[in-house]
């Protein structure tokens, strides 16, 4: 009976603590996701100060998304143990020094391209870092943590390459970006809208950002006057807390 009862108390044991390593690397990708929404976020908030949009609000932007990609840094250590999570953590605060450095500096147009060059190595490290906390996730839900928080990022990557472009900024990659950004997030949206064990409160979120979405492209499709960038601001940071939203709700999901 003592036999039965010790082998039924270690199943539940190893139960409880499968079911909190789950939870855990959920909450683990979705900082990791953090991170590359983040490193374009930066950008596009630095983009907005000197293009002169919403100055004040753009400003406290920037350094509280500088201020929160530190404390995700900080809160990623304990948790990258692996060999490859380690490594792909050291990547991405060796990337973050130099992009860091230049959010802080003088807000300057000679200055955008290269702003936008930093973000993007942190962007590929901390897309490196998120792949691999998922590879090493056995919660199933782990992808889907993923993948929309990757549609928080591509919500700041297109609006913030609007605004490098209003400033005058313009090459190949720019130029390619905004439809393949589009592209990206509306397959993705597609992708969980199908997914079949969306809860009721998920499927809720995923409609709303599908609305949002469709008018911050409408949007953006019209672009060409001054009063432009204040919409696309706003509607990018609408599309913003809709993803983080569902983001959410996936991650809390996790077993």
């Amino acid at each position: 009976m003592l036999q039965a009862f010790l082998r039924l108390w270690l199943f539940l044991a190893l139960g409880c603590a499968a079911q909190l390593a789950q939870a855990a690397d959920a909450d683990a990708i979705n900082l990791a996701g953090q991170q590359r929404m983040l490193s374009q976020r930066i950008v596009k908030s630095w983009c907005q100060i000197g293009l002169n949009v919403q100055p004040t609000l753009s400003k406290r932007q920037l350094d509280e998304a500088i201020r929160r990609f530190e404390d995700n840094l900080k809160a990623l250590d304990p948790v990258a143990a692996g060999p490859q999570t380690r490594t792909a953590l050291a990547g991405l605060r060796a990337a973050w020094a130099p992009l860091r450095t230049t959010a802080l500096g003088v807000i300057r147009q000679a200055d955008a391209e290269l702003i936008d060059a930093r973000a993007e190595d942190v962007l590929m490290a901390a897309e490196r870092l998120t792949r691999a906390l998922q590879d090493q996730s056995s919660a199933p839900v782990s992808r889907w943590v993923n993948l929309a928080g990757r549609q928080r990022m591509l919500s700041q990557r297109l609006v913030k390459t609007y605004m490098l472009r209003q400033w005058g900024v313009d090459n190949a990659r720019l130029r390619d970006e905004l439809d393949s950004v589009q592209n990206e997030f509306s397959g993705a949206l597609t992708a969980m809208q199908q997914r079949a064990d969306n809860s009721a409160a998920v499927r809720g979120e995923i409609e709303n950002l599908a609305l949002q979405w469709e008018w911050l492209r409408t949007a953006l499709a019209t672009e060409g006057a001054e009063s432009f960038r204040l919409i696309l601001a706003e509607g990018g940071d609408a599309v913003l807390e809709l993803a983080d939203q569902v983001t959410r709700l996936y991650q809390q999901s996790a077993p």
